[in-house]
C-alpha cells in the first residue's frame, strides 16, 4: 500500500503486487509509444491478476488519459485526417453506448467477440483478403468508417481492451505509411480515451483513491512510452507491419483466453 496524508492507493496489496501493476503498465504504454495503441488490454489482461476487473479498467483509463497529453501532439502532426474525422464520430457513438453496458453488464462474451474478430481480420490480412475487397468497394468511405468505428468504441469499451483492435487492420489499409498510420492511431486513441474518461468521470465511478494510484503510476507510462517512440523510429515499414500483425495475433489469443476463464 502506498499511503499519501489520508489517501492511499492499492489498498491490502504487498510491494510485490504493486511492482507487478508498475511493470505492466511500462509494458503497456511501451507497446502504444510504439504502435500509437495497444496499452490498455495487456495491462487490463495481467492488473486483474491482482486487482478486481472493474478496478483494473477504470485505472487503466486514467493512466490512458494521462498519456495522451503526452502522445497526442505527436499524433497531430501526421494523422490522416480525413479518415480521423468520421471515425472519430463513430468512435463517440459506441464509446457512448459502451459505457452505459459497461456500468449494468457483464462483459465475457463480448471479449470472447472481440478476440474472435481480432483473430480473422488479422489472418484475413496476413493472407491478403482485405486487399481483394478493397478493390470492389470505397474504403475511405465515410458510411464504412463510421459504422465500423461505432463497433469498436462499443465493444472495446465494454471489454476493457482498448477501442482499436478492431480498426487497426483498416487503417493498416487506408493509411499510406507507417508514420501516418501510428499517428493516426495516437489520434483516435486520444479519441476513445478522453471521451470514455470523460463519460466514466460522470458516472461517479472514480474515486480519490483511483486517482491517487493513476498519479503513483505516472513514471511508468512516461517511461514505457519514451522507450516505444523510440523503438519505432528504429523499426523499419517492413518489420513495423509485421511486428503489428504479430501483436494484434497475441492481443486476439489473449482476449480470447481472458473471455474463456469464467466458462471453464
Amino acid at each position: 500500500m502506498i499511503v499519501l496524508g489520508d489517501t492511499s492507493a492499492f489498498a491490502d496489496l504487498g510491494a510485490g503486487a504493486i511492482l507487478f501493476i508498475f511493470g505492466a503498465h511500462f509494458l503497456g504504454f511501451f507497446i502504444r509509444g510504439a504502435f500509437g495503441f495497444g496499452s490498455n488490454m495487456p495491462i487490463v489482461l495481467l492488473t486483474t491478476w491482482v486487482l478486481e476487473p472493474h478496478h483494473a479498467i477504470l485505472l487503466v483509463a486514467l493512466t490512458s488519459g494521462i498519456a495522451q497529453f503526452h502522445l497526442l501532439p505527436q499524433g497531430v502532426r501526421s494523422a490522416d485526417w480525413a479518415i480521423v474525422r468520421p471515425l472519430s464520430l463513430g468512435m463517440l457513438v459506441g464509446v457512448m453506448l459502451g459505457v452505459w453496458v459497461f456500468a449494468s453488464l457483464a462483459s465475457d462474451w463480448l471479449v470472447v467477440v472481440l478476440a474472435l474478430l481480432v483473430a480473422i481480420i488479422v489472418l484475413m490480412d496476413r493472407f491478403r483478403v482485405l486487399d481483394h475487397v478493397g478493390r470492389r468497394i470505397d474504403l475511405r468511405s465515410t458510411r464504412l468508417a463510421a459504422g465500423l468505428a461505432a463497433v469498436s468504441g462499443t465493444v472495446g469499451t465494454v471489454s476493457g481492451g482498448g477501442g482499436l483492435y478492431f480498426l487497426i487492420v483498416y487503417l493498416k489499409l487506408v493509411c499510406r505509411d507507417p508514420l501516418s498510420l501510428r499517428a493516426t492511431n495516437v489520434v483516435l486513441s486520444g479519441v476513445f480515451m478522453l471521451v470514455r474518461l470523460a463519460l466514466l468521470a460522470l458516472t461517479g465511478l472514480f474515486t480519490a483513491e483511483f486517482v491517487f494510484e493513476a498519479a503513483t503510476l505516472v513514471p511508468a507510462v512516461f517511461l514505457g512510452t519514451w522507450a516505444g517512440t523510440r523503438l519505432f523510429h528504429a523499426t523499419p515499414p517492413a518489420r513495423f507491419y509485421d511486428l503489428l500483425q504479430y501483436l494484434l495475433l497475441a492481443a486476439a489469443l489473449a482476449l480470447l483466453a481472458k473471455g474463456i476463464m469464467p466458462f471453464v
